[in-house]
């Protein structure tokens, strides 16, 4: 591991094997204030071979001068440090080389933001060991899939290749595949989440902040409080002028609609078609 003043040669992942799969070797950058907090992450992080350490900051400032100098895939980010926090980092990380932030913090109200600025992870002090091999697995699909996509020749970008989101429910970060969700119900400023399992979520999160996340392509907001996914529409039947039932794929049950809601996903449905 080096220190704020020594020079290396930035090398690229590489691949290990272990059993039988493909581990990508990830370079890692710790940045807290608190020793005894560096200290438990590097030991949570021992246990896994691939992911090495090669600096720890103490300050953004320190962070952003190894940022720079060492290109670190992946930096383990604290988000309440003394002079700027964490979540500053981010606007002074090299325009041509953006590491994965995972960040590590005891505040459990800081996970939206982190959503929002497109963190892999989010880690609630103190974690055990299982959820930090999660994390680890997390990288590792994240960094196998670039490294796939690179080979394709298509585009790199986490968003465009996983199509996948990373929502908050309750106290942590879920990463949900665009293609799995079927439907989002408002419920005052939460909103519920349900997959085409059936399984559904409560997030921290506004039906309006859904509508411009979501691509508009597939999903489509039928009334003041629900989104669906218009791919998992199984089934659209009007009973009369005012009342319809719409039946998604994985739903137990139809969800009924009313004039104004019927009106708006027929013409939408319609356009669909045509496009």
């Amino acid at each position: 591991m080096l220190g704020l003043d020594d020079s290396a040669t930035v090398k690229q992942p590489r691949f290990s094997a272990k059993g039988h799969r493909m581990r990508v070797h990830l370079r890692v950058l710790l940045v807290d204030d608190e020793p005894g907090a560096r200290d438990f992450l590097r030991k949570r992080l021992a246990a896994h071979p691939e992911i090495e350490v090669v600096a720890e900051a103490v300050s953004v400032a320190t962070a952003v001068v190894f940022c720079h100098s060492l290109r670190p895939d992946v930096i383990f980010l604290d988000i309440k440090m003394p002079e700027a926090e964490g979540t500053e980092l981010l606007a002074m990380l090299p325009a041509d080389h953006r590491p994965e932030i995972v960040f590590v913090t005891a505040l459990d109200d800081r996970a939206v933001e982190a959503y929002e600025l497109h963190a892999l992870d989010y880690l609630l002090k103190p974690f055990s060991a299982k959820r930090m091999a999660a994390t680890v697995n997390k990288l590792q699909r994240n960094f196998a899939g670039r490294a796939a996509n690179k080979t394709a020749g298509q585009n790199t970008s986490a968003w465009a290749t996983l199509g996948t989101l990373w929502v908050h429910a309750e106290k942590e970060m879920l990463q949900v595949e665009l293609a799995e969700i079927a439907l989002i119900e408002s419920e005052d400023s939460y909103s519920r989440l349900t997959l085409i399992s059936d399984k559904a979520y409560m997030l921290r999160q506004t039906l309006s902040r859904w509508e411009e996340t979501l691509p508009a392509s597939d999903f489509f907001r039928i009334d003041r409080f629900r989104i669906i996914n218009l791919r998992h529409v199984q089934h659209f039947e009007r009973v009369s002028r005012d009342k319809a039932f719409i039946q998604l794929l994985g739903l137990k049950a139809p969800k009924q609609l009313r004039r104004q809601s019927i009106i708006r996903l027929e013409q939408r449905l319609k356009d669909r078609v045509i496009s």
